[in-house]
């Protein structure tokens, strides 16, 4: 008898702890691990060369450039990014710098929504992205498919900009 005591309140314990986080569309069990939805932008020129280097001609510091999306209103609202320096995951090296933006779900709540990139003074790129599974699977710049790193494919969703 006391061992039925204790596995029902065990049961009962872990039924009560794990709750929803947004039962209206279906979210993650709140006992589940959290997962970010990040992406990695390449911006290259023409010719390859890395446009977040400051070694390379025509490069833009991260002041030149804007990561926003709009809201309701068709207020510009910035959006946090960083550049992160090339890395190596294992034998693989990657030897680009990148525009790392997390956390996309908070801005990418439909697949209508945007984001805007504008690189020094030049007009601004719309950015859709295609998440699944809590993955970025796709990215639309200026309604044309951005090239998707593929050595990379399996730990980030890494993409390529050329301007």
């Amino acid at each position: 008898m006391k061992k039925f005591i204790f596995v029902s309140i065990l049961l009962f314990i872990a039924s009560a702890s794990c709750k929803k986080m947004n039962p209206d569309d279906g979210g993650a069990c709140g006992c589940s691990p959290a997962t970010k939805q990040d992406m990695y932008l390449v911006i290259r020129n023409s010719a390859g060369a890395d446009l977040l280097n400051q070694s390379t001609a025509g490069y833009y510091p991260k002041d030149k450039i804007e990561l926003y999306r709009k809201d309701a209103e068709g207020k510009s609202v910035p959006i946090t990014f960083y550049i992160t320096p090339p890395f190596s995951y294992g034998n693989e090296k990657f030897n680009l710098n990148q525009l790392y933006i997390t956390d996309l779900a908070l801005f990418i709540k439909t697949p209508d929504d945007a984001l805007y990139l504008k690189l020094g003074d030049s007009s601004p790129f719309e950015l859709k992205v295609s998440i699944v599974g809590g993955t970025v699977e796709k990215l639309l710049v200026d309604k044309k498919e951005a090239e998707r790193d593929k050595p990379t494919a399996n730990y980030v969703s890494l993409f390529y900009l050329s301007k």
